[in-house]
């Protein structure tokens, strides 16, 4: 009797169980529930609420806040770029394609075994990063893309320290208009060049020395008037790491560039002053540097990213981090005026100033030239600088290491693809 009850009460349980119905759903939702046990029925009313938090979560990817944009796999989509990030996310990037491809077409032109363009807006944003680089240590026509030449600090800075050097020399007392007088300094730095000397029998402005990358007299107005604690207090506000490159806080791994500045006073200060030796500078680095300059000595951050596509939905960015000062903008009006004269009537004026000048357009730069032997010979052809001068609204960095047999230099291409830039929109 005792089996057959107990397995009849089982019976009744599970038919209960069995029998039990509620609907599920968003809001509030009542049925009347009948339980069975034996002969005994029971009638009870059931609400059940479910809210947003008793769902189960969505499943999305996990954000990483150190996921990096992968540049080099970065394509056009209508008329913008995107390229995919670490994290799986699509990052829809800040270039321009009219820019970014006549910076790539100018690269193409130039044939070097290695070279890269940056163009920045007056805010910071990239709008053309390229980079190229030969198999061939001698160039040529067949080149790869590689977009770490624009991020990386692969060549010397070369004259474009004296940028910094030339700020650093106005914060001593230092202008434009000062005569210096002076004796070689074409390709060299010596002794006899930071000192007055008899063999000094040309004199020129400080502006010249800038304009016309004359190092005699960079070297020696820095020897007189520039301690090395402060070229490497103004190095660091530009960006330079002192002993090693700085990283950048940037969308993709990229540095500035470095400078190991010698402690005393001599010819190897002058010679780094002058930007010979312990200096080296990323083309993305340059034109921020050259941005600074351009925006009154305020360095906006460069951003590449405009938005982030997640789940098919397209998130726009909030631009992080405001422009830092690195200089008084009295310093920055300074130096950019000496720099207006290197497009003017100095370094780079046979690009600005001839047949294919960019019309009714002043451009503000500076040059630099380089060249070493090991391991093949490599001549680092610079150009930074801004555009129009008055009211800059481009910045543009141009470096190409070119081979012993060169096809472009620098502020030609620098030239192209502003003019491209600058050049008014068709009527969409």
């Amino acid at each position: 009797m005792r089996s057959r009850l107990g397995r009849n009460i089982l019976l009744g349980i599970g038919g209960a169980v069995a029998a039990l119905a509620v609907t599920v759903g968003r809001g509030e939702h009542s049925s009347a529930v009948k339980t069975s046990v034996g002969a005994a029925t029971l009638a009870a009313p059931v609400t059940t609420r479910v809210t947003e938090e008793l769902l189960p979560p969505a499943r999305k990817p996990a954000v990483d806040p150190n996921a990096v944009v992968l540049l080099e796999q970065m394509t056009r989509q209508g008329d913008r770029y995107v390229a995919p990030m670490s994290d799986g996310r699509l990052a829809v990037l800040t270039i321009d394609p009219r820019l970014q491809e006549t910076a790539e077409r100018v690269l193409n032109l130039a044939k070097a075994p290695r070279g890269a363009i940056v163009v920045t807006d007056t805010d910071g944003r990239v709008l053309a990063l390229a980079g190229r680089r030969t198999e061939d240590p001698k160039g040529g026509k067949d080149g790869i893309v590689d977009q770490r030449l624009a991020l990386e600090a692969w060549a010397p800075a070369a004259s474009i320290f004296k940028v910094v050097s030339a700020a650093a020399m106005v914060e001593a007392g230092a202008r434009g208009e000062d005569r210096v007088c002076f004796h070689g300094g074409v390709r060299s730095v010596m002794e006899s060049n930071l000192t007055d000397s008899k063999k000094d029998r040309r004199c020129e402005n400080l502006s010249y020395g800038l304009a016309h990358s004359q190092n005699a007299i960079i070297a020696k107005v820095a020897h007189q008037r520039v301690e090395p604690a402060k070229l490497v207090d103004v190095a660091g506000r530009f960006g330079f790491g002192i002993g090693a490159p700085r990283p950048l806080p940037f969308a993709a791994p990229a540095v500035f560039g470095s400078a190991t500045i010698p402690a005393e006073k001599g010819v190897p200060f002058g010679r780094t002053a002058a930007g010979f030796d312990g200096v080296t500078l990323s083309p993305l680095g340059g034109a921020m540097l050259a941005g600074a300059i351009a925006h009154g000595g305020e360095m906006p951050p460069a951003t590449i990213v405009s938005a982030y596509i997640e789940q098919g939905v397209e998130k726009p960015v909030t631009r992080a981090g405001k422009a830092r000062r690195v200089v008084d903008a009295a310093v920055a009006d300074e130096v950019a005026a000496m720099m207006t004269e290197t497009c003017r009537k100095g370094s780079a004026a046979r690009a600005f100033t001839g047949r294919e000048k960019i019309r009714d357009v002043t451009v503000a730069g500076k040059t630099g030239t380089l060249s070493e032997q090991s391991p093949h010979y490599t001549q680092y052809s610079w150009f930074v600088g801004y555009a129009p001068a008055e009211k800059p609204t481009l910045t543009i960095s141009v470096l190409l290491g070119n081979a012993e047999l060169w096809y472009m230099k620098a502020h030609t291409a620098a030239r192209t693809v502003l003019a491209a830039g600058l050049a008014p929109r068709p009527p969409s």
